[in-house]
């Protein structure tokens, strides 16, 4: 196929660890699947078609206007969005007009639980397109949150974070001596769903010091500097495990990409069990807990038993690169636009009718 990706690549703002977000892996997996992708930023477009450089009325009309053209010149068979949030529904239905045939994939990576930071602005961006859009992909499964977005007229469903076999290329369950029994990197400014408390991080990094002090932790932006890019990956290989804990946990199957850069390089990842990953992931391939107490067991156990600790993180990473690879990811997506889609090709829930 011959499809336009419309997402955030980042080649000005280079913030956080962007060269790990669905958009790459998502392209690399339609390139290596041999489907034509090609990329289109949306936010940056708007910058440099303002006079200032920054987002503007006049610059957002004009980056709609450049995406029509562009689409319009490479006449594609889909267009992919990925929090393309500045393309707007009027610009896909002038662009159907004129190509009656293209399909539309919306996808979205963020909480659409109201209660969650930044929730209710996801939900209005993602209901903003659903009458210019084939489909409607969000990294949560849970049934009663995907309602919000009309799955008996639109078809609505779950997509994974996935890993990318060039990305997460470490393999921490391999170093024998790693510096870092636990990572923990949160913002220090959001409340993180904590055994169904809500707790902000240092509440939380306070807890497990004061609980399992013989542990050696690492707390980004709370004890220690914040971590980006490269060295955020580069600490992952010297991390045994990695705490990773979400806004809300009892959302199923919602994750941030974090749970993806911990397995995919091979950390043993601790998981409250509400967000229902142990129905796709066995007790023996992640830290699963309940508690706020089987945390600190589990902790210590993995501490003390390194064997089992490699073991058990192999077999999670195993299982990660297996089932929520970029590949599989971008077959998935790409049955949908090309309707040879069959939800038993894939080994995770998909669209919600099904």
């Amino acid at each position: 196929m011959k499809i336009v990706h419309c997402a955030y690549f980042k080649t000005l703002r280079l913030r956080g660890c962007f060269w790990a977000g669905m958009a790459y892996k998502l392209q690399n997996g339609l390139i290596r699947l041999g489907h034509l992708a090609v990329a289109y930023n949306d936010r940056e477009a708007a910058r440099a078609l303002s006079l200032f450089g920054n987002k503007s009325l006049f610059s957002i009309r004009k980056t709609n206007e450049s995406f029509y053209d562009y689409c319009l010149d490479i006449r594609p068979d889909a267009i992919l969005l990925g929090h393309a949030d500045i393309i707007t529904a009027e610009t896909l239905l002038k662009i159907r007009d004129k190509i009656p045939d293209v399909k539309i994939l919306q996808w979205n990576v963020d909480s659409i639980n109201p209660v969650s930071f930044n929730g209710e602005h996801n939900i209005r961006n993602i209901k903003s397109k659903l009458d210019a859009v084939d489909f409607t992909l969000i990294t949560t499964a849970d049934k009663k949150l995907l309602q919000q977005f009309a799955p008996d007229r639109h078809p609505v469903g779950f997509i994974p974070n996935p890993v990318d076999k060039s990305i997460e290329c470490e393999k921490a369950f391999d170093n024998p001596q790693p510096l870092y029994d636990l990572l923990f990197a949160v913002s220090p400014a959001k409340e993180r769903d904590f055994c169904g408390v809500p707790a902000y991080g240092k509440e939380i990094a306070d807890f497990l010091l004061a609980n399992a002090p013989q542990n050696k932790f690492l707390f980004p932006r709370i004890y220690a500097p914040m971590l980006n890019g490269t060295s955020y990956f580069g600490t992952l290989a010297q991390s045994a495990g990695v705490l990773n804990l979400s806004a809300v946990n009892s959302d199923y199957l919602y994750s941030s990409d974090r749970m993806a850069h911990a397995m995919g390089n091979g950390c043993l990842t601790y998981l409250d069990r509400r967000t229902g990953f142990n129905d796709l992931f066995g007790e023996d391939e992640a830290a699963f807990f309940s508690s706020r107490e089987e945390l600190i067991d589990k902790l210590e156990r993995f501490r003390t038993d390194q064997a089992q600790r490699r073991l058990y993180a192999r077999r999670g990473w195993l299982r990660y690169h297996d089932i929520f690879n970029e590949t599989i990811t971008a077959k998935y997506v790409v049955s949908l636009l090309d309707g040879s889609f069959n939800p038993d090709d894939y080994p995770f829930p998909t669209l919600l009718q099904q």
